[in-house]
């Protein structure tokens, strides 16, 4: 009886092992295969980066050809060009606008608001880019300050500057104007010219 209950003991003890072993090495299997999928799904995702690159790379490249194209075709032209005739492309790449409110002045200088308080802002854009050699480009600006170009005969209540890449601007803040009032200023015979406009004198009237 002794010796069966031994080998019995030892029997379970060896499907016990047994057990624990082929339990471990399933473990260790379903590790593996987790790893081994996920370095297939980062060998996957590397590859298509790399595909992404290379298509980036060729863009690049044919992008730069046309760009290197377009600008000895630009220089050719431009050799044709007189100075006169260079500065005044030069002068037509440079867009002033003034405005009320974000509205454009009328040409003949009279503007209505209906606020009491309103701006007024001179602006100054510039092409994004820039074909002419940039000794000629800047002869295109309005001369000195284009903020200079405004004169006031009341002073306005705040001025503030906005600055962006190829627009900046200068406003001017009314606030608490009396019904019925009337604001002048004058500009610049340059300026005028610039905008287009008929006259140098405006006016603005707060509705009653």
């Amino acid at each position: 009886m002794q010796k069966k209950g031994a080998l019995l003991i030892t029997l379970s003890m060896i499907f016990f092992l047994s057990g624990c072993i082929d339990k471990g090495a399933l473990e260790d299997s379903n590790q593996m295969d987790e790893k081994d999928a996920k370095i297939k799904a980062l060998e996957i995702e590397n590859e298509e980066l790399q595909e992404t690159l290379q298509s980036i790379q060729t863009n690049y490249n044919n992008t730069k050809e046309q760009a290197d194209y377009y600008n000895q075709l630009i220089d050719e032209l431009l050799n044709d060009y007189s100075d006169a005739q260079l500065k005044d492309l030069a002068i037509r790449l440079w867009d002033y606008e003034l405005e009320v409110n974000g509205s454009p002045i009328a040409k003949d200088g009279v503007v209505g608001v209906n606020k009491n308080t309103f701006e007024i802002s001179v602006i100054e854009r510039q092409p994004a880019y820039v074909v002419l050699p940039n000794d000629i480009f800047t002869q295109g600006k309005i001369s000195g300050n284009y903020n200079e170009h405004l004169t006031f005969n009341t002073e306005p209540s705040e001025s503030y500057a906005t600055d962006g890449t190829v627009v900046t601007a200068i406003h001017h803040k009314f606030a608490d104007m009396a019904k019925g009032a009337t604001i002048t200023f004058s500009i610049t015979e340059e300026l005028k010219k610039r905008l287009g406009m008929d006259t140098s004198e405006i006016t603005i009237k707060i509705d009653k």
